[in-house]
This record gives C-alpha cells, structure tokens and sequence, in this order.
C-alpha cells in the first residue's frame, strides 16, 4: 500500500519496534529515542503525523515539540502517547497544540483508527480533480472508478505535490520529503520517478517547471 511519512518519537525501544512494524506497510516510518534526534528529524523531514511520547531523555520534554511541529508544517498531525493520562495531561497535551492524546498502554487498532481520522482532518480538501479520486488517509488514486497502481515512492510523491498544490517545489524539497536519506538520492531519481508517474496517469497532472520542479495546478 503507498505510505505517508510517518515520526515515531518513542524512548521505550520496544514499544518503539512494535509501533514501527505494525504501521509500516502503510506509512514510511522514521523513529528517534531521544529529543535531540526528534528535533533532528522534524527540522530535516516533512511527516503528516507524529506519534510523540511526552517522556524522553528522563523528563516530560516531548511536549515541547508540538510547537516545533507545527510552526513547521501547521497540517502535521500529532498525536501523544503517554503513561501520563490525567484529564489535566491531556488538556495540557491538547492546548499545547496536539491534535489527539492517547494513554498507554492503548490499542493499536484505536489508534490506527485515530490516526486515519486525523488525516481526514489534516490533510488538504483536494477529493477530486481532473478526473481523479484522492483517498488521503491510504493514499490511494482512482480514475473512471478504477485504481492506479503506483509504488510507495511515486504515492508519495505525487501526493506531496497534491499537499503543495499551485506551488512550484525543488526536486531537492521532494527528495527531503519522500526518502529517508535524500543525501544518497540523486535528483535523476527524482525526474525517473515522475516520468514513471506520468506514464501510469490516463491525464498527466503533473508540470515541469524548467530549473525550478515541479507543480500541480490549481
């Protein structure tokens, strides 16, 4: 299934790898144990959701990312899990700036389900256009009622464009969106991948802005 990005900020190790393999066929995950690499990660990487433990390095920090998130990217969505489950925890959590709170242990189904209606809720009201049907929470296409068939990469992709729709973005922003290390990607990568995205498109939708990227017009 194509994927979203996804930052799982979590100091439980093994909390952390069950999170990591019960979501990754349907997000590209990225995971940090400490609030240094979080920061590191939020500030090199575009995600749509964060899964944020409040409780890293010892100490009730995580909270303080919410608002480095979201001066980043206002439509990421974040959800805390924590052990702190108080309704005066998750009124903090929540006028902090998170859009959903999650005591543990929790259920991974829940919060699937959490997580899908946030990105109903986040993401941006793009439904249908050209022909096309957009399904944000899988990230799925449909034209004429039918799916296309495209890779984790040209998913994500084509629906990062979508999310910047009528502006012009640089191969090397797309690279930092979509792959885990972009210092190993070349921007030929980058220029393949579309092609192949154009070849799969009944109506290409996707412009080439010559020196400056690519863009979806409104």
């Amino acid at each position: 299934m194509p994927a979203m990005r996804m930052l799982i900020v979590e100091d439980d190790q093994r909390l952390c790898k069950l999170l990591v393999s019960y979501f990754e066929e349907t997000f590209q995950c990225d995971y940090v144990h400490t609030f240094k690499e979080a920061r590191s990660y939020i500030d090199a990487y575009h995600y749509s959701i964060v899964l944020l433990d409040r409780s890293l390095d010892g100490d009730d920090v995580g909270m303080t990312l919410i608002k480095t998130i979201k001066d980043k990217n206002f439509q990421t969505g974040v959800i805390v899990i924590s052990s702190y489950g108080s309704s005066m925890d998750k009124i903090d959590g929540l006028s902090l700036g998170a859009d959903d709170y999650m005591d543990k242990p929790f259920d991974n189904n829940e919060l699937k389900a959490r997580i899908h209606a946030l990105v109903r809720r986040t993401q941006p009201e793009v439904p249908e256009f050209e022909g096309y049907k957009f399904d944000w929470a899988s990230q799925r296409i449909y034209y004429a009622q039918t799916e296309i068939a495209l890779s984790k990469k040209e998913s994500a992709i084509l629906f990062f464009l979508l999310h910047k729709m009528g502006q012009i973005i640089p191969k090397e922003v797309i690279m930092d969106a979509v792959y885990q290390n972009p210092e190993n990607v070349s921007s030929n990568t980058i220029d393949v991948t579309i092609g192949n995205i154009r070849k799969k498109l009944p109506v290409n939708i996707i412009k080439t802005i010559k020196t400056r990227g690519y863009t979806i017009e409104k």
